[in-house]
């Protein structure tokens, strides 16, 4: 296959889109279910298995349409088709089938597993010493999928492919399915570069995670006699993290000189009709605004769900006020 008939790969922006796309009518298939399982089963039964419910919903949602060879409504809204790693071919069926078990299934067997596992390791603690047992620091199954997640979408954001992790596994890349002109690709390179600054955020918010682990391993090899300094040190710093927040938090509420309102259809034109609505208030966006994991909302509400679950509405990865980031 020479180059001039390969497709291009596709910009972030709109592997972002596509996603959210797909995300809302993912939803929609779930309240189906959801109403036919509340008429049959009941409504006891639905509250009980909504976790078994969610995953079925997808797994029906990418066999009517990955796994039949079909794009999905979001890969169809943004032209989007999947190629291999290096976009010289599509992609074989096996691995479509992988990807669908991993990214339905995959988090559910894994979480099962991670708790099975944790239960049997807390229960060999509890059998040996009592000192040794207090002195384990765990980590919870949120924490480390909140870690790798950080991680990926981070590398998602600096190369702008495989918004997945599933995907990244199994090598499914998306490409665009149409020739692309000269301007339209100017114009989507400079959007990917614009969510290349949620990379950088990931990655400094990384780095600040990690420093007291840093100033853990370095503790280790200082003289007994400096771990008090050094133990005073970091609460100063940690103090200082507190008050830096705050006063971050403070400044964000400042923004209301001048709002940016998608009502208007001159403003950011690149974003689609479909998509210049917020999901919390379901009106037009103002002040458009990203989570970490790209979602987009109004300022306000956005801030104002942060306030109350530090997470995204729509894919619950952490997300707190500090995190978002306005699009300007």
């Amino acid at each position: 296959m020479s180059n001039e008939y390969l497709l291009e790969v596709a910009d972030a922006p709109s592997i972002v889109q596509s996603h959210q796309k797909d995300e809302q009518i993912y939803s929609s298939v779930v309240q189906r279910l959801e109403h036919v399982l509340t008429n049959f089963k009941g409504q006891s039964f639905v509250n009980s298995y909504s976790n078994e419910i969610s995953i079925a919903s997808r797994v029906l949602y990418l066999a009517f349409t990955t796994l039949k060879g079909d794009p999905t409504l979001g890969e169809e809204y943004t032209d989007l088709v999947y190629v291999n790693r290096t976009g010289t071919d599509l992609v074989q069926k096996y691995k479509k089938l992988l990807f669908v078990l991993s990214y339905s299934v995959g988090p559910y067997i894994s979480k099962k597993l991670y708790t099975k596992w944790s239960l049997r390791n807390t229960d060999s603690h509890s059998n040996g010493d009592a000192g040794n047992s207090s002195g384990d620091a765990s980590i919870s199954y949120k924490e480390l999928l909140d870690k790798i997640s950080s991680v990926h979408l981070m590398l998602f954001y600096f190369s702008g492919a495989y918004y997945e992790i599933s995907k990244r596994i199994f090598g499914l890349r998306y490409a665009i399915g149409h020739k692309l002109n000269q301007n339209e690709k100017m114009f989507r390179k400079q959007n990917s570069n614009s969510l290349k600054i949620l990379g950088y955020i990931l990655l400094i918010q990384s780095f600040s995670k990690s420093l007291p682990i840093l100033s853990q391993c370095v503790k280790t090899f200082l003289p007994q006699q400096q771990e008090q300094q050094l133990n005073e040190k970091n609460t100063y710093s940690s103090e200082n993290d507190q008050i830096d927040t705050m006063a971050l938090t403070k400044n964000t509420n400042l923004k209301d000189s001048k709002h940016i309102e998608l009502s208007d259809e001159s403003v950011f034109k690149f974003i689609p009709e479909e998509s210049r609505n917020c999901i919390l208030c379901l009106n037009s966006m103002v002040d458009p605004s990203a989570a970490p994991c790209g979602h987009i909302f109004c300022w306000d509400c956005i801030i104002n769900w942060c306030k109350e679950r530090p997470e995204c509405p729509l894919c619950r990865q952490t997300c707190k006020m500090q995190h978002v980031l306005a699009i300007k």
